[in-house]
């Protein structure tokens, strides 16, 4: 299925964030099937030699992509801070020559007791979930305009609030929800202001997805009972391609969710 759109990103240059493990990973493997070179970012590389490179490193998504029509390229950035985000949106322009695609990522859920919530940790996941995504666009943003046209896809989630009947409150997640929440106003304010300059830009949530984190940080009960999508390509690929493809001629200014694309959008 992902090779159907291989013709439509064979000359794409895409950046994901967060892109070693889980979602971000599925969303890097999926745009390298179909056909685009992929800067993929998360804060260390990885052992780039080894054949047997380790699962949750970005040494090991390179070497998934190895065979695939598009390729990745790994650069390590610590979106928490400012001048990395900056090195990695100027070097994918040196290297590529342009950034068509923006996959805003990287990002954490940690619990907390929604009223015993200190300031650095407030402030240390609003660096991380809602901060970087607006550095990265603001750093990329210029590029796109001088293209005229682009496409930006911000991570969000279901504990945003954003999506009636998915049970998007979920305990110790009060501050993770208003991280997203924020999150996608950036999107639907952005999607306003960058329209005339040819721009997409959208917020997808993955819904819940078996990732190894995610089954790391969870309980065995959680863990058994979990009805959530595996973290590969072909399951969380579609949607993020079509939003990939879209620019402000198409579809732009949307919070979707990727358990209805097919059914309730495009």
């Amino acid at each position: 299925m992902m090779n159907d759109h291989a013709a439509a990103f064979a000359d794409k240059v895409a950046i994901v964030t967060g892109a070693s493990s889980g979602v971000g990973r599925a969303y890097a493997l999926a745009l390298a099937e179909a056909g685009a070179t992929v800067v993929a970012s998360a804060r260390s590389v990885g052992d780039r030699t080894a054949r047997d490179a380790r699962r949750g490193t970005l040494a090991e998504v390179v070497l998934a992509a190895e065979r695939m029509p598009g390729h990745i390229i790994a650069l390590a950035c610590d979106v928490t801070v400012e001048s990395d985000i900056v090195r990695l949106i100027a070097q994918t322009v040196a290297n590529c020559g342009r950034i068509d695609i923006l996959v805003n990522n990287a990002g954490a859920y940690p619990s907390y007791d929604s009223l015993a919530i200190d300031q650095s940790a407030w402030d240390a996941l609003i660096s991380l979930n809602l901060r970087s995504a607006y550095v990265a666009i603001r750093e990329a943003a210029p590029q796109m305009i001088a293209q005229q046209g682009g496409s930006i896809v911000n991570i969000t989630a279901g504990a945003s609030g954003a999506f009636p009947g998915t049970n998007g409150a979920h305990e110790g997640m009060l501050l993770y929800g208003v991280t997203k929440a924020a999150l996608n106003r950036l999107t639907t304010f952005l999607a306003d202001e960058l329209k005339p300059h040819g721009i997409a830009v959208n917020a997808l949530s993955p819904g819940v997805v078996r990732t190894d984190i995610w089954e790391s940080l969870a309980s065995a009960e959680r863990v058994a009972a979990m009805s959530g999508k595996p973290a590969t390509p072909e399951i969380l690929g579609p949607a993020l391609l079509y939003l990939a493809a879209q620019t402000a001629d198409g579809m732009t200014g949307q919070i979707v969710h990727t358990d209805r694309f097919g059914h309730e959008w495009p």
